[in-house]
């Protein structure tokens, strides 16, 4: 049976296997690590097999075996895709060798393995091209640079050429227009690309590779998994508000090892980002008692508004919310286990938790670009003006009738009761085993 592995530049890598149709993951995966002569150890654990189609994706975990996957694939689709029929009966996954989920930033800003980055700067790239890491212009400018430093046949020589030739691979679609002003003419993209890449090339220590890197471990919701929703667009006083006929925002929910981050699709912006300790959350599959009708499952994210200090309530519309709820709770339970090993040894960690902080931070501040923090109207600041919340109740108003099972790493700050009456619906709690499937 013949097999074959893409790369996140849609470069396939065909294997005939004597025993596809019974192969697991964990082999599979050890036949990409060879093929492509990478340190067996490190990329186990910065990489895994993953089913991608347009409208999911799943991280292949080492048990599974593929075959079997792609055969149940129109079910996983049925249950956790909201998109038409006919484009249900469409859609078909390809077997991707990609970044591991679980792998934490930190873990990631130490490999210095350059054949390691390489492939981790391919689905970065892939990524930003396409608009899912939403970028300033000013980390657009550097990344195609760098990249052109990587196309360059010979250092120094062709780089016009090698930024016009391959503009479409290095800019998102939405920014490689022209901005056009009243009287003025601005830049192109390619211009400036060009104007940063040949002040690069004359860095005779610059390594564009891990340079690339550096701007993209910058990103809050890099290392994502990306999940589809909805959110409800806020009112405002504009009659265009009042009168638009879309009262939803299509989103990305992104989630890793540090948040959530909610990515409005069309504007490619941030709408709200939240740390694991910022937030509460639950799951409903959107049934009622009293409902006729099948609603749409949903996630809600209940924190502190930083400006107000008051409590808020956001609701993500989708299918896939089991899946982030999986992923929520999994990234918090890795996050407690690192945090006990570290309370464990104490006197050992402390030294080394500093050392680890200062060596990312060094890593950090040598980035081409400016830190997010000192950026006004950057992509990735939260944009909750544009969302509706929907109105938590004080807490004396709150029924004590209806507990739920509390998450790990409940918010401390304020104990929020809100989420308890959430108890009306039947709830998706899930078990460790479930979490399993689902991941």
């Amino acid at each position: 049976m013949d097999v074959v592995i893409y790369l996140s530049d849609n470069t396939g890598h065909q294997f005939t296997l004597p025993n596809g149709k019974t192969t697991p993951a964990s082999q599979l995966l050890q036949i990409m690590i060879a093929t492509l002569k990478l340190p067996d150890v490190l990329a186990k654990k910065c990489f895994s097999l993953w089913l991608k189609s347009p409208l999911l994706d799943v991280q292949l975990k080492p048990q599974h075996i593929p075959f079997r996957m792609v055969k149940q694939w129109p079910m996983f689709i049925e249950r956790f895709s909201m998109c038409s029929d006919l484009e249900k009966s469409h859609d078909e996954p390809a077997i991707l060798f990609r970044r591991n989920a679980f792998l934490t930033r930190e873990e990631e800003m130490q490999i210095t393995d350059e054949s390691i980055l390489e492939v981790l700067l391919l689905e970065a790239k892939h990524n930003i091209q396409q608009g899912i890491y939403p970028c300033d212009a000013e980390d657009i400018e550097q990344l195609g640079a760098l990249l052109c430093l990587t196309m360059e046949e010979a250092p120094g020589k062709g780089i016009q050429k090698t930024a016009r030739e391959n503009l479409p691979t290095l800019v998102p679609e939405h920014m490689a227009k022209p901005r056009r002003h009243f009287l003025s003419r601005q830049q192109s993209m390619e211009e400036r690309i060009i104007k940063c890449a040949k002040k690069a090339s004359q860095e005779r220590a610059v390594n564009p590779t891990l340079e690339f890197m550096k701007i993209c471990w910058q990103l809050p919701y890099y290392g994502s998994v990306m999940f589809h929703g909805m959110v409800e667009r806020a009112l405002n006083s504009t009659l265009a508000s009042w009168f638009s006929a879309q009262t939803e925002i299509p989103v990305r929910a992104a989630i890793n090892t540090d948040g959530i981050w909610i990515i409005d699709i069309h504007k490619k912006h941030v709408l709200i980002g939240l740390l694991y300790d910022e937030f509460n959350w639950e799951v409903t599959d959107g049934r009622s008692e009293n409902a006729e009708e099948e609603q749409i499952p949903s996630l809600f994210l209940e924190f502190d508004d930083k400006k107000t200090n008051e409590n808020q309530l956001l609701q993500i519309m989708s299918k896939e919310a089991p899946m982030m709820n999986s992923m929520i709770e999994t990234c918090i339970a890795m996050k407690h286990d690192r945090e006990q090993q570290e309370t464990e040894s104490q006197t050992v960690t402390d030294g080394a938790k500093g050392n680890s902080s200062k060596s990312m931070a060094a890593v950090l501040s040598t980035t081409r670009v400016r830190p997010l923090f000192e950026r006004q109207n950057s992509v990735t600041k939260s944009h909750p003006e544009k969302l509706n919340f929907t109105k938590l109740v004080e807490p004396g108003e709150q029924s004590a009738s209806s507990p739920t099972q509390s998450h790990p790493k409940a918010v401390s700050s304020n104990k929020r009761g809100f989420l308890k009456k959430l108890g009306s619906h039947q709830k998706i709690i899930t078990s460790k085993e479930e979490r399993d499937e689902l991941l």
